[in-house]
């Protein structure tokens, strides 16, 4: 038996608005807010009755404080949001490096969630939690096992924690795409880290992906503890690569001012088709919330 095709993904209305929204702020449902505006609404991404699945990053055990984990009160908005486009089923779906429900009480989320109508929490456990599928045109693996729950959603909105990596350089949106596959150890150990990365995008494609930099891990990342910032900053798009190349610039990340060279799989991803990452050639609107 032949490996299984992803499932076609839903072409998103045409939009004459910008590529990418910089939302700045201190208030992450109204930066929420601010940068689903700039893109046309969250009713350009989600219908009635959709299945939505959100991923964020939940996969420490470790306080909100140390900026490894996305705001939870931005999965949130953006969990209330896609309700109030008329949703059916909102999903947060996560593949925790620790004890999964350590992880969502410590990061914040559990207790942010909680008695939210119409939106539960899954953690990813083992292989029966996954479907193997073929990545066309991928060049370090032609195939990875993919969670089954996102290849049977309507929609895929990665919210990702803006942080500094050790072996990518940076962890936007990109690379939270890793939460979603079953083996990780290989992507690090058997492929070019950074190519793996890219062929993923190809066919873990967020219809929406915002980069949650309303607090950033400078150093030390993925895990922590490290040095912190608050940039106060929240940026969306519909291309993962456009916007992993804006975020580049809200921080000095690993205490340099980074380019998607440097951070390659960004460069990668966008020769995959995933968006432009010259920023000259993007069309940035720049808000404040």
């Amino acid at each position: 038996m032949g490996l299984a095709a992803v499932p076609w993904r839903r072409v998103l209305a045409a939009s004459a608005g910008p590529d990418v929204v910089d939302v700045s702020g201190t208030d992450p449902a109204a930066m929420v807010a601010a940068a689903l505006a700039g893109l046309g609404g969250m009713q350009r991404f989600v219908s009635q009755g959709d299945y939505v699945v959100i991923k964020p990053n939940a996969a420490f055990a470790n306080p909100p404080e140390w900026g490894t984990t996305t705001h939870p009160q931005t999965v949130v908005a953006v969990a209330r949001a896609c309700l109030a486009a008329g949703a059916k089923r909102v999903l947060v779906l996560e593949y925790p490096q620790a004890k999964g429900q350590k992880c969502l009480e410590r990061c914040g989320l559990a207790g942010a969630l909680d008695g939210l109508a119409d939106v539960s929490v899954r953690l990813l456990e083992g292989k029966k939690d996954f479907r193997r599928v073929e990545i066309p045109g991928g060049v370090a693996t032609q195939e990875v096992d993919v969670a089954k729950a996102v290849l049977s959603a309507d929609v895929l909105i990665s919210v990702a924690a803006a942080k500094a990596h050790t072996a990518t350089g940076v962890s936007f949106g990109l690379k939270n795409a890793m939460g979603l596959i079953y083996d990780r150890e290989a992507f690090h150990t058997r492929f070019d880290l950074h190519q793996a990365v890219a062929d993923l995008g190809r066919v873990v494609r967020p219809h929406l992906s915002i980069v949650d930099a309303t607090r950033a891990l400078l150093t030390n990342g993925p895990a922590g503890p490290g040095e912190t910032a608050t940039p106060g900053r929240m940026v969306a798009g519909t291309a993962s690569a456009s916007v992993d190349a804006y975020s580049l610039t809200l921080a000095r990340f690993n205490q340099r001012q980074l380019t998607p060279e440097d951070a390659r799989h960004i460069l990668l991803a966008s020769k995959a088709g995933l968006g432009e990452i010259d920023l000259a050639k993007l069309g940035i609107s720049r808000v404040q919330a």
